[in-house]
């Protein structure tokens, strides 16, 4: 068994949207059951082989500590324990082998019981997977201007700076607003050479618009 693989097994904290006392206690152990299967590890390990080295490879002083589960559309379960319908997350803090970041891995479930793996950007964006890969876009423009000798990049990592945007400076509006407007720093990697591109992200009601303020930085 890998080293991850015995982080992975360890107890889970499920965050689960709200369905009723009853219903919602129900399906915290369903899910938390089917977590533990040996075919939910293989869907783990399977999106683990996915994942470039620059951003996640095991080593022996790799360390995780636990993972967290947050269910984005409610899960149903079928007599057998596999989920049936239903949309969650699940995300793996890693650190030791180079790149400190979160590991985030979206499933979905189909009413024939398949289950679709995507993975997610690594850290802590608050972005959709949609959305990530609109913003991989705005990202990988900001680090091939910088880097115009380079054209292949993967993101390292993404850090929520905070809410409110850079330029032009705007506040945050508060939390009491649904469509907060928020500001992110994504890390690209390629050539050999990384760089932190700042991106905008501004909500409205037919979505959301993407802005690459400048200010890309190298380390």
């Amino acid at each position: 068994m890998s080293h991850f693989s015995t982080f992975m097994r360890a107890g889970l904290i499920l965050m689960l949207l709200p369905l009723g006392a009853h219903a919602q206690r129900a399906d915290e152990s369903r899910l938390h059951a089917f977590t533990q299967t040996s075919f939910y590890r293989g869907l783990i390990n399977r999106a683990l082989v996915q994942i470039p080295p620059a951003i996640f490879h095991k080593c022996p002083g790799l360390v995780s500590n636990g993972s967290r589960i947050i269910v984005i559309r409610p899960t149903t379960f079928g007599m057998d324990g596999f989920p049936n319908s239903g949309l969650w997350k699940q995300t793996f803090p890693v650190s030791g082998c180079g790149n400190d970041t979160i590991l985030n891995f979206y499933f979905s479930a189909g009413s024939d019981e398949k289950i679709n793996t995507i993975v997610g950007m690594p850290g802590t964006t608050r972005a959709d997977t949609l959305l990530q890969r609109d913003a991989f876009t705005y990202a990988n423009i900001g680090a091939t201007t910088t880097a115009r000798s380079c054209r292949i990049f993967v993101v390292k990592n993404t850090q929520f700076d905070a809410f409110g945007l850079r330029n032009p400076p705007l506040p945050d509006p508060g939390p009491e607003q649904r469509l907060r407007p928020w500001r992110e720093t994504w890390t690209l990697t390629g050539c050999g050479r990384t760089f932190d591109v700042p991106l905008d992200f501004v909500p409205d009601q037919t979505g959301t618009q993407i802005i690459q303020p400048g200010g890309t930085v190298e380390h």
